[in-house]
């Protein structure tokens, strides 16, 4: 939905979310006058950089920027570990455009929390926009909570996954903290 000056109001849960367009043509396009998403061509990069993909190089290059101690483990994922949780990196698509950050919490719960962590979790998702955050039950019978962001980074530059990769790692150390305090 959209005002008549082009702010962009999105309804989420009890929150509204107002966003003026970067420039004119965004309001044409929310008025329909022209394609909602105008190609790169037409506007040239947000920041002026030249388009990479996702790729282990690249998110570790990232990490060492960030001050991150990182490795590789024996699946050949790249994995930052921090006291209470391990973050991994996985790379998907056709040309591994597709980067997802998920964490694992190290502390793991009885079977019988499962449905208390489901609760909890649900909270979570229900007034945080991300990350998503689930169980699992691995093969040991014990119950994993997970947490992850992913996105097509295809046509985006260095700078963009860059800032991305940042937010996400604060987000998922964000909920890290939070499952801790609420258990």
């Amino acid at each position: 939905m959209s005002t008549p000056d082009g702010t962009l109001v999105t309804r989420y849960g009890r929150g509204v979310f107002r966003r003026r367009p970067r420039n004119p043509s965004d309001v044409d396009a929310v008025a329909g006058n022209q394609p909602a998403m105008p190609s790169l061509a037409r506007r040239g990069l947000p920041d002026g950089g030249t388009q990479v993909l996702p790729s282990v190089g690249l998110v570790q290059q990232l990490l060492d920027e960030f001050g991150l101690r990182h490795a590789i483990d024996s699946d050949g994922d790249l994995i930052v570990r921090w006291e209470k949780c391990t973050v991994y990196f996985f790379f998907y698509g056709d040309k591994n455009e597709v980067l997802q950050a998920r964490l694992y919490l190290t502390r793991r719960f009885d079977v019988d929390d499962r449905n208390a962590l489901i609760v909890l979790l649900d909270e979570w998702n229900r007034t945080r926009l991300f990350a998503k955050a689930y169980t699992i039950l691995p093969d040991d019978g014990m119950v994993s909570v997970c947490a992850e962001q992913c996105h097509d980074f295809e046509g985006s530059t260095r700078a963009q996954v860059k800032y991305a990769v940042a937010m996400w790692i604060d987000i998922l150390l964000r909920f890290s903290d939070w499952i801790d305090e609420q258990i």
